[in-house]
């Protein structure tokens, strides 16, 4: 089946110039690859409830994968060579916070919470992730709402990114980590008179 894909972005009306530039590259790529794609953004909302409407696209317009990236983000134009490469519906790459102390965005389990540390080099099966930089079939997304009548309206005890893994594992699909997917995550930090901020 020939792929149709979404890169679905959730934003406030600000997009970090290195984002920009990343996806202007993967935009390139395509091309190049021939790739059936369109970029969509939501901005001025909450984050969940773009997330939402960005999926009923997806389904409803026939997209077969939706790249999910925040635009907080940067990653390599040929991203979507590397997260298709292990032939899952729902992959994402290796991402950290962005604020102290860093930790993975990738959980082991989500009760209760584990977080992975050691990300290795072969592709892992995880119970959560985060949507900063991650690939999702579109057959997943319409399941769930299907399901639920939502994907990422937020939980009791997780925000929507998890809810929507919750969501989704609950119908029985596997989300898998390619830990060799590295996307980095653009973090500000104050700078201090006197002070050093790689410190």
């Amino acid at each position: 089946m020939k792929m149709k894909l979404m890169i679905a972005i959730p934003t406030t009306d600000y997009m970090h110039a290195s984002f920009v530039q990343s996806l202007i590259r993967l935009t390139g790529w395509l091309m190049e690859k021939h790739v059936d794609h369109t970029v969509e953004l939501v901005a001025g909302t909450l984050v969940y409830l773009a997330r939402d409407k960005l999926a009923r696209k997806a389904v409803n317009d026939g997209y077969t994968h939706v790249l999910w990236l925040d635009s907080d983000m940067v990653f390599s134009e040929d991203i979507m060579e590397d997260l298709t490469f292990i032939n899952q519906d729902f992959v994402c790459g290796a991402f950290q916070s962005r604020r102290p102390p860093y930790n993975s965005c990738i959980f082991k389990t989500l009760k209760p919470l584990e977080r992975v540390k050691d990300y290795g080099l072969e592709p892992f099966r995880v119970e959560g992730c985060g949507m900063a930089c991650t690939l999702v079939s579109t057959e997943i997304m319409k399941a769930v709402l299907m399901q639920f009548g939502t994907c990422f309206t937020p939980m009791e005890d997780f925000g929507e990114d998890l809810a929507f893994c919750v969501r989704a594992r609950k119908l029985n699909y596997q989300i898998w980590c390619d830990p060799t997917v590295r996307v980095g995550h653009i973090a500000h930090v104050p700078i201090w008179p006197g002070e050093d901020p790689a410190k």
